[in-house]
């Protein structure tokens, strides 16, 4: 899944970002401003709005100097484009749903990197960090099975090789104590799904 746009999984076209732009905006944009937003040129854009209002997925406004574009949401399909576009949202609700019944329980599992950015492609890497608790052997059959299954689980719902990073909780705070690259890239951009911030 691309996840900076999970409808050009769908559709790897100028009509996927023009979708994005218009679903994620909730006003009026003119067709130069959706062309800027989707870092499309205007006169792709400008072709694919005119479709997109012929099919009736996209509403149109003279606004006097210019056309405005906005999605019509009580179009049948809108809801399905909608659930696309928000796809990459949903991969955190349902790392969240998975972990948060674990046993024994994470001390931590925090996503970080593209996914948690929201700017990676259809290549790029689901990346996990998962804090064991100490007194949670790495070799315990039930901690195995269920990383494991996460990882598995969550290349199924997005397409993407998955990159399980596990430590335990003094390696995490001996990588504290140290400063070390991971600590900085989770910092920036980690989001803590189970566990401290």
């Amino acid at each position: 899944m691309d996840v900076s746009n999970p409808l050009r999984s769908v559709s790897p076209s100028v009509d996927a970002d023009v979708l994005q732009v218009l679903v994620r905006s909730h006003g009026w944009l003119t067709g130069l401003k959706v062309a800027t937003l989707a870092n499309r040129s205007y006169a792709q854009v400008r072709s694919v709005l005119h479709r997109l209002v012929a099919d009736g997925l996209v509403e149109v406004e003279d606004h006097g100097s210019a056309y405005a574009y906005r999605c019509n949401r009580h179009h049948l399909i809108y809801e399905a484009i909608d659930a696309v576009v928000g796809a990459a949202d949903r991969v955190e609700e349902r790392l969240l749903d998975r972990v948060a019944h674990w046993d024994p329980p994470a001390y931590a599992v925090v996503l970080y990197g593209s996914f948690a950015r929201h700017d990676g492609d259809a290549d790029s890497d689901l990346d996990l960090l998962v804090v064991r608790p100490d007194d949670v052997d790495e070799d315990d059959d039930a901690w195995v099975r269920q990383r494991q299954t996460l990882a598995a689980d969550a290349e199924r719902w997005t397409g993407n090789r998955t990159q399980v990073l596990e430590l335990s909780r003094a390696e995490l705070a001996s990588a504290l104590d140290e400063g070390e690259a991971l600590i900085s890239s989770l910092r920036r951009d980690g989001r803590v799904l189970v566990g401290p911030p």
